[in-house]
């Protein structure tokens, strides 16, 4: 009668020494399942995925099956983007890479490791010359900042609107003039955004991109800084990037012409002509409006109604007061009677 509880009683202690048995135990606790042969992450294995991809045209779209659209793990959980930044390109990566750009300071080297130093490299069936076709490609001026459809050899195109950050409006300070401050005449539009910058020569030149995403004002030795006053009167140009207010430049008013040194004293009213030295706000247009910068007409000059400027600046400006030629006006020059000479 006691046979059976016993026999009970040892049963679940043989099914215990069975799965105990060392000869069936699991080789580790955490084995993972692949689908990829071995040596899929060994650079030298002739199965290294790197390879595999090449051969491919590194079409990469059969790893979403198990990665995710956007390469991130998926069922996985296995990111390809813990060793790889930008590539695979994720679904729709085409048409909102910029924010992929943004983020790494607008380091294009990745883009060059596939696709070329010259970004012309198809791959799958794109290249990065595909849709930046203009002059530069990648690197022209305009596809960061300015008209990204307009013509990449007109460095107007790539002063803004648009900014960095995709502002369009004035009031940002990353737009404000840019525009008014440049002139028709292409030519001349680089010396314009010289006056200001330091043009870079080509988008890797030291200073083009830093960290705060900001352009550097320099107001190097230009029209910003033109002395007169027989050389008495010299500039410092300050920009408030608080207030946003460009203070101190002949442009706006601070210089002056000695009664001492003009051909025609007789139009002086004082032993100096001058400026207002005005602090237009950047972001704000109608703080350089007509007599902002100096009087109409200016301090130590014989008064006089703003539509006979013409008679002794006839060229510059017309009968109603109009700037009619804005090649004669904040150029470091007077202009009267037919002649155009150095401020002096």
């Amino acid at each position: 009668m006691k046979a059976i509880p016993l026999f009970f009683i040892a049963l679940p202690l043989l099914f215990l020494a069975a799965c105990s048995d060392p000869q069936k135990a699991p080789t580790a606790t955490n084995e993972k399942v692949s689908v990829h042969e071995p040596g899929w992450n060994v650079p030298a294995a002739a199965a290294f995925h790197g390879k595999i991809l090449a051969s491919k045209n590194f079409d990469a779209r059969e790893c979403r099956q198990c990665h995710g659209s956007q390469y991130e793990g998926g069922i996985t959980n296995v990111s390809c983007k813990t060793c790889h930044t930008s590539y695979p390109h994720p679904a729709g990566f085409v048409g909102a890479h910029s924010s992929f750009i943004k983020s790494v300071n607008y380091n294009l080297n990745s883009c060059k490791s596939c696709h070329g130093q010259n970004y012309g490299a198809v791959k799958l069936d794109t290249s990065c010359l595909t849709c930046h076709t203009k002059p530069g490609g990648p690197e022209a001026c305009n596809t960061c900042h300015g008209n990204f459809s307009g013509d990449a050899t007109d460095l107007k195109t790539s002063a803004p609107p648009r900014g960095l950050k995709g502002e369009t409006s004035p009031a940002a300070p990353a737009v404000g003039a840019h525009q008014a401050h440049l002139p028709a005449d292409k030519s001349l539009v680089t010396a314009a955004c010289q006056q200001c910058h330091a043009v870079p020569q080509n988008f890797a030149a030291a200073g083009h991109i830093d960290a705060d995403g900001k352009a550097e004002l320099i107001f190097s030795d230009t029209l910003a800084r033109l002395k007169t006053e027989g050389g008495a009167r010299a500039p410092n140009v300050v920009y408030n990037a608080t207030a946003n207010t460009c203070a101190g430049s002949y442009c706006h008013g601070n210089w002056g012409l000695l009664k001492s040194q003009s051909q025609y004293a007789f139009i002086y009213t004082a032993d100096k002509m001058e400026g207002i030295n005005a602090a237009p706000k950047w972001t704000d247009s109608a703080s350089a409006a007509c007599g902002t910068c100096h009087g109409n007409p200016p301090a130590g000059h014989q008064p006089h109604d703003l539509t006979r400027c013409f008679v002794c600046h006839a060229g510059v400006i017309d009968e109603n007061g109009k700037i009619v030629d804005k090649t004669k006006h904040i150029n470091g020059k007077v202009n009267a009677f037919g002649q155009e000479y150095p401020m002096f």
